[in-house]
Formats: structure tokens, sequence, C-alpha cells
């Protein structure tokens, strides 16, 4: 796989959708590391300054040093350890990278467990430029910036690791699942029909389904509920339209029906859950 391969990948055209979230970063020299069985809900990254590291992965071993980017997906068991008590240097950060909350927006990749950033000087950087902004935040720009610092890092990230030999794209993320996750996640509004699905895409409704929550962990309609929920929840949060409106726009023609599964996600009616908004009295629910 290449640059050229991806141009029209479907899945690369999910990643707009995608939000991240930095877990923790930090710089740490030690003379010592034994992180072994370690298995995380993120995606863990060390970039190897100085030093160097061991990595055991799927019953492998791997070598890390300068330059060196130790990459492990969500959940690996894996053992991070150091062999040596030489003194080694490494800029870690843990993150997630979600659509619509709750899928994996790298997931349909297989990336190299280590490899070498082409501008190391540029992601030092870059990083230390975010470690600076996340730890002495004051202003709204402050905010503002270390977002955009986190994006360059994984973009950064990203674009080394799907451009290297050894990236492949998992088999099962085929055309037909990526065309029906899109759909559903430009319009949550449509009410989603297996049986058309079926018809459309030549499978059995039920295969659907089961395929579907095998690749991305949730059911089409589970994902539509989701994705309903927190399109309701981002109207009554910065518009103000008529409750009405918003059921509508969220594919419910009945404001009761709306109203029942808007209490039933959030323990409050759509009403009073703007109202809580405005008044302060409520933390951000989207899911």
């Amino acid at each position: 796989m290449n640059g050229h391969d991806l141009k029209d990948n479907p899945w690369l055209a999910l990643m707009e959708k995608a939000s991240l979230h930095m877990q923790g970063h930090d710089l740490h020299r030690r003379t010592e590391m034994q992180q072994v069985n370690r298995k995380l809900p993120c995606y863990v990254v060390s970039y190897i300054k100085l030093g160097t590291c061991r990595l055991r992965i799927g019953g492998k071993d791997y070598f890390a040093g300068p330059g060196d980017v130790v990459f492990i997906p969500p959940y690996e068991v894996h053992d991070h350890v150091k062999d040596t008590d030489e003194v080694t240097e490494f800029l870690w950060w843990h993150f997630t990278l979600h659509i619509a909350g709750s899928i994996d927006a790298l997931q349909a990749f297989r990336f190299p467990v280590i490899f070498r950033l082409p501008q190391p000087e540029r992601f030092e950087t870059a990083f230390h430029e975010y470690s600076r902004i996340a730890e002495g935040m004051a202003t709204l720009s402050d905010s503002l910036m270390k977002k955009a610092k986190a994006l360059e890092l994984v973009a950064m990230l990203i674009d080394a690791a799907i451009h290297h030999p050894d990236v492949q794209q998992k088999v099962e993320h085929s055309d037909p699942f990526m065309s029906i996750l899109a759909e559903l996640l430009d319009n949550p509004e449509r009410r989603i029909d297996l049986a058309d699905l079926g018809g459309r895409y030549f499978m059995h409704p039920t295969y659907i389904a089961e395929r579907f929550k095998k690749l991305f962990g949730i059911t089409p309609t589970k994902l539509q509920l989701q994705l309903r929920l927190r399109k309701a929840i981002q109207l009554l949060e910065t518009e103000s339209r008529p409750i009405a409106e918003i059921a509508r726009l969220t594919g419910y023609e009945d404001i009761d029906d709306f109203s029942r599964f808007f209490k039933s996600k959030t323990g409050l009616s759509p009403l009073k859950y703007r109202n809580s908004r405005v008044s302060g009295g409520a933390g951000g629910l989207i899911p």
C-alpha cells in the first residue's frame, strides 16, 4: 500500500468525522522500564529520542532506538521494557480517535508497531509546543491552539505510518460496509431499513447487522440512535429552534416519540435539558 493506493479509499473520507482525545502525555528519561502485560483502551505512542527499548507484542520482539516511534493499538497486550541500564529519553502520549464517539477511526489499518518519522525535528517541536500550551492554558486561544497542536501531532504520526511499506488495510473493511457507515453518519435522521440495505447491497439484512457490529462494535440501529441523540443534544445546546422542529431534524415526526427517546437516554425531557443548559445546571451528555 502507498499514498496513491489511498487516494480513493472510502475509509479516509470518514476521518474528517473523527474526534481526537489526548489522554495523557509527558517526556521521560529512564534507566529502567518494565511495563509487562499492559493493555490500554487507547493508542499508546512513544517517540524514542535517546537510548533504546524493547517491545513485545503478538509474540514477537521489536527493538526501538533514536528516531523510532512505538505505536501500539488499543487493547493490544504488550510488554514495553528496557534491557539495559543506559538512559532512554522518550516522548509519549495516549490518544483515541473516534467516529461517532465509539468507532476507532484507524481500525481499518494494520500499522507497523515500530517505524521512523521522516521529520523528527518538526515532530519534537510540535510535541514541546503542545506540552507547553497544555500545561499552562490560560486563554481561549490556548484551548484552540492545544487542539490544533494535538491534531498536528497525530497527523504527522499517521502520515508516517500510512506510507510505511508494511502498512496493511484489513480486508474485512470492504467498500459496502464503509458506504453503509458513511450513509448513517451523513443522514442519522433517515430511518434505517435493513431490508432496504440488503436489497441495495445484495446481502441478507441479518448478515448486514451482524457483520456491521463485528466491524464497528455496534449495530446499525444502535449507531443511528446514538447519532440522533448526539444531533439532538447539539441542536438543543446551540440553537433556539422549537422542540418539534428539532424532533423532525433528528428523524422523529411525533414530538412525543422524540421526547420519550430523549428522556430515556438523558433522564431529562428535551425542554428541561435545554433549560438546564441555559441555567448552567447540566454537564455535557454527548456520548
